[in-house]
């Protein structure tokens, strides 16, 4: 069987990650069967492997700009199928071509098109490119053989949308077990703190969108600054896409002269991130959007305490391994971190649970389901 899996779409954080390890473990399974890797001009540098089963084919138009990708897709795609004679496709990015005749099974991972504070907080092109990606999605769920959720709370919003869902597979992503552990090495981790020059921090990884809530989190932390260790930093990880969100950011961190004290790291490389995970006093994640957040799964696996917003999945993936807080209200976000990072019995008890945790989620497994969605598409 030829299996096509369209890779246009990941370009950053989660959807990256996912890719990376879906090819990386379907490259280790005897399948006997052929994988055409569709990617971006730019996603076949980050993708590409040698493999006699894999084979990668990059698109100049679905480099250029989401819009120019989903019309490659819906227009053009269909025929490039047919012609490599592929028996089916995936599609990790939400959306399918809705007029192929090929078996589409299509994946779920982005849940932002269906939330209606996300869409009212963007600009007015995002809110046009974002109201266009739900419609889309819907009509990819209906189109499609089979759907892949990565998590409880989509299909529930899928339903709630009155959508059927009797083609539908709940598959949670998984952690890379060599990278994300307990066991990191310790001059490895020394030189990652004496890199960043980090000591004591609180950290959270994540892209900088708004929805993420770096801002409430900033606010929390300055509300708490002088009241636990004037060594203890803010460390905030991930790629800016918003630059009017980071530079009001910027304004209030330098209004209250907390440049030393909260720290923009940027995008730093994957394979740093364990350490910045173990090292960390308190790893805090305040987003209010997400479907299956890979973040909030590696931290665990490194043994992070986890502090979390109680908006679902987070309590569904991090179940009783987390302290939980209402992400929009940073006084009581301060005053969770300010009770946890002070309280030793807990931070240990926290990490113990995440450790354990992290168990439950293997991207071996991860990929074996989702092969065998891809087998019984056809």
């Amino acid at each position: 069987m030829k299996i096509a899996i369209n890779t246009t779409s990941a370009v950053a954080g989660g959807g990256v990650t996912y890719i990376k390890n879906l090819l990386t473990y379907l490259s280790k399974i005897n399948t006997h069967h052929q994988f055409l890797i569709l990617t971006t001009l730019k996603g076949k540098d980050v993708f590409y492997f040698q493999h006699p089963d894999f084979t990668f084919l990059s698109f100049r138009m679905a480099s250029r700009n989401p819009l120019l990708r989903i019309l490659w897709e819906q227009l053009i795609l269909p025929f490039i199928l047919k012609k490599e004679g592929v028996d089916v496709l995936f599609s990790p990015g939400n959306i399918c071509p809705l007029f192929s005749t090929i078996p589409n099974v299509v994946m779920i991972q982005n849940l932002a098109p269906f939330d209606d504070a996300i869409i009212d907080a963007e600009r007015k092109i995002q809110k046009y490119r974002l109201k266009l990606l739900k419609l889309l999605t819907i009509a990819s769920i209906k189109r499609a053989k089979k759907v892949i959720f990565i998590s409880k709370k989509a299909i529930h919003d899928m339903k709630n949308l009155g959508l059927s869902l009797k083609h539908a597979n709940l598959i949670y992503h998984g952690k890379n077990e060599e990278l994300f552990h307990e066991n990191v090495d310790l001059d490895k981790k020394q030189q990652i703190g004496n890199k960043y020059n980090l000591s004591k921090f609180i950290l959270y990884v994540s892209n900088i969108h708004r929805y993420k809530n770096f801002f409430e989190l900033i606010k929390a932390f300055s509300l708490i600054c002088n009241k636990i260790d004037n060594e203890i930093k803010l460390v905030l990880v991930g790629r800016c896409f918003d630059d009017g969100y980071y530079d009001e950011m910027m304004r209030f961190i330098r209004e209250r002269k907390f440049e030393e004290r909260v720290l923009f790291l940027g995008e730093v490389s994957y394979e740093e991130l364990p350490f910045l995970y173990a090292s960390c006093l308190l790893f805090v994640y305040p987003s209010t959007c997400e479907n299956c957040p890979n973040i909030l799964i590696e931290a665990m696996a490194c043994g992070a305490p986890i502090l979390s917003s109680n908006i679902e999945p987070m309590p569904e993936m991090c179940g009783n391994a987390a302290v939980y807080f209402d992400p929009m209200n940073p006084i009581t976000m301060a005053d969770t971190i300010c009770r946890t990072i002070t309280d030793k019995n807990l931070i240990l008890t926290l990490k113990k649970i995440s450790l354990k945790r992290a168990e439950n989620f293997s991207w071996e497994n991860a990929v074996k389901n989702t092969l065998r969605v891809f087998e019984s598409a056809v």
